[in-house]
């Protein structure tokens, strides 16, 4: 018996995140670039937050980046992982997704009152940071920030810790107060996700899904199912006059196993 899991099928899961801000002007619209890196894959019997996934079983592992905007991604993805492992008559319910806090990001968003296009470019990645670098946990409770009518290009975005703060100058010369992140939980597709702690240095976020029904291991390999929508999948804001801050968010996704 032998089901390989196509990565385009499993990365198309975790396309994050509600990010609760409080900035008055944005939009959210498709990404041309976005790169997730894969960690792993398991199956659970039951799950009742990010840390339980009971009578787990990994059915994919190892780092993969995929660019789940790519018109040619399952070609290009191969797979990730095998259902050889999983026990007949075990009945699964849950599947978690451990990947990167890092996202390689490639947008250009119409902001309401930004002059110019919202486009991300190279300086979010680590010039825009204090200090000019990515050094001790700044890419983890910094946010940096672009002036509009940049040349597109990519970007590298991380998922904040609660209490980031967002620059308030192209330069990052200077900080907002603290703000409360909150990853949202059962408000999108997940069913829970990582809420990373202020000061948190954990590179991995994980998220649970619950299949839309549950899955009992049969001597038939499984078919997986996932339909999903991403014309919404990164959030634009204007953070002050023609400055704009980007967000990954998470698209509607089902998990069908049958």
């Amino acid at each position: 018996m032998k089901n390989i899991f196509k990565i385009i099928v499993l990365a198309k899961i975790m396309l994050i995140m509600l990010i609760v801000n409080s900035y008055a002007a944005s939009t959210t619209g498709a990404a041309d670039v976005y790169k997730v890196s894969m960690k792993k894959v398991e199956l659970c019997t039951g799950s009742t937050g990010v840390t339980v996934c009971t009578g787990a079983v990994v059915i994919g592992e190892g780092t993969k980046v995929i660019d789940i905007a790519a018109a040619d991604a399952g070609a290009v993805a191969g797979s990730y992982g095998s259902a050889t492992l999983l026990p007949l008559g075990v009945t699964y319910t849950h599947m978690r997704v451990t990947i990167d806090r890092k996202f390689t990001i490639s947008a250009g968003l119409t902001v309401s009152g930004v002059t110019a296009a919202c486009n991300t470019t190279g300086d979010l990645s680590g010039s825009s940071y204090p200090g000019g670098s990515l050094s001790s946990n700044e890419k983890y409770d910094r946010v940096p920030v672009e002036d509009d009518g940049q040349t597109q290009a990519e970007a590298e975005v991380y998922l904040k810790n609660d209490q980031m703060k967002t620059c308030t100058a192209a330069d990052c010369a200077s900080v907002s107060a603290a703000n409360d992140i909150t990853y949202g939980q059962g408000t999108g597709s997940s069913t829970y996700q990582t809420q990373h702690a202020n000061g948190s240095t954990s590179d991995d976020h994980v998220m649970i899904y619950t299949l839309s029904s549950s899955y009992t291991v049969s001597l038939i390999p499984p078919t997986i199912d996932i339909s999903f929508g991403t014309s919404k999948a990164i959030k634009a804001t204007e953070i002050a006059t023609d400055l704009c801050m980007f967000d990954p968010q998470e698209p509607v996704v089902t998990i069908t196993m049958k």
